[in-house]
């Protein structure tokens, strides 16, 4: 019971830290933080970070040559457009909308699996496929104000990071979570500096503010959300995380709503509690590709 129960408060912990990452995204923008660096630095900071504490607890691998370069390959590609579409979106679009549309996610994983002939598809989650996508569309509001090119990136967000999930499915059958995490990271942190390089966008000449915000998301909602989510997994398994992880978008809906008065309408609030249910009901009749969870179990990175 005490191992269950230290094992909820982490993955709670995890979830919540996630939440939190979109609002100090807000607070660093408000600072004059570009996205493009934010990225860099935060990557960069968790690459450090974790690698020391993963080398520390003498759990830092090297993994086989074809495996690290598909997680080199992920982070550099896959972890790279993921995160620049997210947190992009969070410039155009309220941070309740971004939040819902990108946890649309855990369905379209199921549905690509289908695809892949890697599980059969009950009536069960092709209800939930459904309830998703009208979710969606109430969430988008297309006869309202939120249509735009937010939406549009946070749905590609979505979408790219079921490529990311199914893309790094076998990968993580043999490489352990936290140590997949620190090598994608590092290759992020890599694509960021590079292309921030090329188009002069990384500039890093934040003021105090500016560095604290930053700092924080890289060690509270990176390092600190993945280590206790791995932690928090191996105590009580893939299926319980991932409907306590339903606490992330709750969280930055909350606090979006909260701190920045953003405004959801009532079809919105509607859509955004069928895309929870999709949710739901795809972590608990949901089978995923093998050595992953469809939910969570490869998410946990960080956006």
């Amino acid at each position: 019971m005490r191992r269950d129960s230290e094992g909820t408060i982490l993955v709670i912990v995890s979830a919540v830290s996630f939440g939190f990452m979109p609002i100090f995204a807000r607070f660093a923008y408000a600072q004059g933080v570009g996205v493009d660096e934010l990225l860099f630095v935060r990557f960069l900071l968790a690459f450090l970070i974790m690698g020391t504490l993963l080398a520390a607890s003498h759990r830092l691998v090297l993994p086989k040559r074809m495996d690290l370069l598909a997680l080199i390959v992920l982070g550099a590609l896959g972890y790279f457009l993921q995160s620049a579409f997210y947190f992009s979106a969070l410039l155009f679009s309220p941070v309740a909308i971004v939040a819902l549309l990108l946890y649309t996610y855990p369905v379209f994983v199921t549905v690509g699996a289908y695809l892949l002939g890697w599980e059969q598809v009950s009536r069960r989650l092709a209800g939930a496929f459904i309830i998703a996508l009208i979710g969606l569309v109430l969430v988008a509001n297309p006869f309202g104000t939120a249509i735009g090119l937010g939406v549009f990136l946070a749905f590609g967000s979505a979408i790219v990071y079921t490529i990311y999930i199914l893309g790094g499915s076998k990968v993580l059958r043999r490489v352990k979570g936290d140590v997949a995490a620190f090598y994608v990271m590092g290759a992020a942190s890599v694509s960021f500096g590079l292309t921030g390089a090329l188009t002069g966008l990384i500039r890093l000449n934040w003021d105090v503010a500016g560095w604290f915000w930053v700092i924080i998301i890289a060690v509270i909602c990176t390092v600190l959300a993945a280590t206790t989510f791995f932690l928090g997994i191996s105590r009580i398994g893939p299926s319980r995380a991932a409907l306590i992880s339903l606490m992330e978008p709750v969280t930055a809906v909350l606090l979006s709503l909260t701190l920045f008065g953003n405004k959801l309408t009532i079809s919105q609030w509607f859509g955004g509690l069928l895309i929870l249910v999709s949710t739901v009901i795809t972590t608990l009749y949901g089978k995923p590709p093998k050595g992953v969870s469809v939910n969570v179990c490869s998410r946990r990175r960080g956006n």
